[in-house]
């Protein structure tokens, strides 16, 4: 890996004590237990975390290049065990992610399930914590940031996705923001994390706080906040929003949850050839482009590229939350695998269609995008979130679920025994499974490894009996 530096930029070899030529770590050496790829990552994260107090600009440009280049990487030579629609739901990923983060004076910082389609209309780029921390994580140099938040007094009971986003704040590797935007959907620390940002950097906040009750009341209530954050974001970048354009990428949005759910059989019954870091980033292109023909064109590729895939005879899994894609362990028993497969997660199916169909439709843009997180499987009683793991389960014929407790997620944590009990009382065995999808030290891979293991035979023995009985 050769990193590039931005035209104008700092010398960052010279400034981290880096070889200009540096492809590989110092003497081509790979650690005990490590692939040669994470010992260059890794090898790449300890650079930056070396110049973290003294050259965070320099520690910045070091990060970009390597993004960058891991975006040419995933355009150019793509990994073939995906499908087309996992290719470029991977490239989507990297691009939409290097372009946010290399223009801050265009990009807008969000929460996950933050409605952004306006923002996207005013020619603005969105971008999530949960992105920015698995960007880094990815490098394997979280554990820098998430130190540098914990000294600035950032408890390491928070969520480490806001940990390491305050973190890149606070070395002054995260540049500021003029604009902050979350939802009180899904967790505490959207709104706790986001305005002390905003006081940092003296930056402007929004904070939508979306009702329990899925009325019309309630819909009203949220579209009339959208509509002051698309103000503030008017005003704040002078711009003004084109009402047609909005339409025109709400229905976009709508067309794109259709055809995503329209997936859910063949995700049942289909080799997905994913793995759990592409989930990650799919389900994040499906947040943060939605509205785009972009985040459409993946959606319906998926279904395309599924509706030719063999049939799949593996144990087939619904996760819940989010997942520690980095730990080889866990990834090598479900990564483009024939033996077990995840099918779907709460995280990118947060919103399905109810029976009874929507109640707004793009010609009220404000109000289906409100409709949608009002919706959201996150927001109100933790039994609405698992009302929707089961739905998930039954229409994929899953053979069982994994409720995965990140640290920091106390919604999720204390749901956990709940969300299990409703899907073992509809037929899913279900492990839960604690950890952390950002600190890999904060994981006891060992145990989570025979943990799941031992699941995944349980759940492959008791297909092998029910096809025996049949």
């Amino acid at each position: 890996m050769r990193p590039r530096e931005l035209h104008g930029g700092p010398d960052v070899h010279a400034l981290l004590g880096v070889p200009r030529d540096a492809a590989r770590p110092p003497g081509g050496r790979v650690m005990a237990g490590r692939s040669l790829g994470d010992s260059v990552i890794g090898w790449y994260g300890d650079v930056a975390a070396r110049g973290l107090d003294s050259h965070p600009d320099a520690v910045r440009h070091w990060l970009m290049a390597g993004f960058r280049l891991m975006a040419r990487k995933s355009q150019f030579a793509p990994d073939g065990r995906f499908l087309p629609s996992g290719r470029r739901g991977y490239a989507l990923f990297m691009r939409s992610m290097v372009d946010a983060m290399a223009d801050p004076d265009n990009s807008v910082l969000t929460s996950v399930f933050m409605p952004t389609e306006s923002l996207r209309a005013l020619g603005l780029k969105p971008v999530t914590s949960e992105a920015i921390a698995s960007f880094v994580s990815g490098a394997q140099a979280e554990g820098a940031f998430l130190g540098c938040a914990e000294g600035a007094g950032i408890p390491e009971t928070y969520c480490s996705y806001h940990r390491a986003l305050m973190g890149m704040a606070e070395s002054g590797v995260l540049r500021p923001r003029r604009l902050l935007a979350s939802t009180s959907v899904a967790c505490d620390a959207n709104n706790l994390s986001f305005k002390s940002l905003a006081r940092r950097w003296g930056a402007q906040s929004a904070y939508v706080d979306v009702p329990y009750d899925v009325t019309r009341d309630g819909i009203a209530y949220v579209a009339d906040q959208l509509r002051d954050v698309t103000h503030q974001a008017e005003d704040i970048f002078g711009r003004s929003l084109d009402e047609s354009l909005l339409r025109q990428m709400v229905a976009r949005s709508l067309a794109t949850q259709d055809a995503l759910e329209a997936t859910l059989p063949h995700r049942g019954e289909r080799y997905l050839a994913n793995t759990m870091t592409l989930d990650m980033m799919e389900m994040l292109d499906l947040h943060l482009l939605l509205g785009t023909d972009e985040a459409l064109g993946l959606a319906r590729g998926m279904g395309d590229d599924l509706a030719r895939q063999p049939a799949y005879d593996g144990a087939k899994l619904v996760w819940a939350h989010v997942s520690p894609y980095f730990l080889g362990s866990i990834g090598s028993l479900v990564d483009c695998s024939q033996t077990a497969q995840v099918v779907a997660g709460d995280m990118m199916f947060d919103c399905l269609t109810p029976p009874e169909g929507r109640l707004y439709d793009e010609t009220h843009p404000f109000e289906a995008m409100a409709e949608r997180v009002v919706r959201n499987c996150f927001n109100g009683p933790a039994t609405r979130r698992a009302q929707t793991l089961v739905r998930l389960a039954e229409r994929t014929g899953a053979d069982g679920a994994v409720v995965f407790c990140h640290w920091g997620c106390k919604e999720t944590s204390g749901a956990a025994q709940l969300i299990r009990g409703r899907l073992e009382g509809a037929g899913f065995p279900t492990l839960v499974l604690d950890g952390d999808a950002v600190d890999r030290a904060n994981c006891m891979e060992g145990q989570m490894s025979t943990r799941f293991s031992a699941f995944l035979e349980l759940l492959q023995e008791r297909k092998g009996r029910v096809h025996d009985s049949q």
